[in-house]
């Protein structure tokens, strides 16, 4: 007597599940790494077509961005990338200053000669994009190395806090970058980090890392303090 066909358990759709997270994904990243700027509009239509996706992944990866605060709905009711003011800048700041500085802290903790070795190339590989004033590869390198180096600590709901700061703070980074002045100074910051790294020095790590922070918010508050002082005196001509 023939046995019958084992049924199958009931199991996930996993292709189409895939895609959805592939795509919310490469859209969050590419947030967090400064390929959009604030106040840009996004259409789903165009984003669809950059990602060779089709409209509905898109679509579904963007409300759960919108969720999580990375955009804001225009008068028109299309997304934009949230606008950055002075006080949000003072609170992401200071967080990442806190959280950061612990993961960096704990990174040296954890830190394996393989670990290390991927870091100092990402540096490197930063130093390069730096000089010769590559902010597209800056930005992704920079948000690559910060990454490895955070990872190593082990610490997932720490991690996942400051990468939802840094769905805000990436696209400021595009505003800041082309100033070749302040690539040079983050890129001191980063070669502390490494040479902190190296010799398993905590403090020493979390202080570079505070520094770096530190550059890069001055840097941007002061941008955002003369295009408000632009913007009313504007209105008043």
């Amino acid at each position: 007597m023939s046995e019958g066909p084992i049924p199958l358990p009931t199991l996930r759709q996993v292709s189409r599940d895939t895609l959805q997270e592939q795509v919310y994904r490469q859209i969050r990243e590419a947030l967090m790494s400064g390929r959009f700027q604030p106040g840009q509009k996004l259409t789903i239509r165009g984003l669809a077509e950059a990602l060779g996706s089709s409209p509905m992944p898109v679509r579904e990866a963007l409300q759960r961005l919108s969720a999580e605060n990375a955009f804001e709905v225009t008068e028109t009711s299309r997304l934009r990338v949230r606008m950055m003011t002075v006080e949000r800048l003072r609170e992401i700041r200071d967080a990442r200053v806190a959280l950061e500085g612990l993961l960096a802290e704990k990174a040296v903790q954890h830190l394996q000669q393989g670990d290390m070795q991927e870091i100092a190339e990402l540096c490197r590989q930063m130093r390069k994009a730096a000089d010769e004033v590559d902010v597209s590869r800056y930005l992704w390198t920079n948000f690559a190395f910060h990454r490895r180096i955070y990872a190593v600590a082990r610490a997932e709901l720490t991690m996942a806090a400051v990468e939802n700061f840094w769905l805000h703070m990436g696209p400021c980074f595009a505003l800041v970058a082309p100033d070749k002045a302040h690539l040079q100074r983050s890129m001191e910051a980063h070669d502390r980090i490494v040479a902190a790294l190296a010799a398993a020095d905590a403090p020493a790590a979390r202080a570079a890392v505070t520094d770096d922070i530190m550059q890069a918010a001055d840097s941007l508050g002061r941008l955002l303090a003369k295009t408000s002082k632009a913007v009313v005196k504007g209105g008043r001509a």
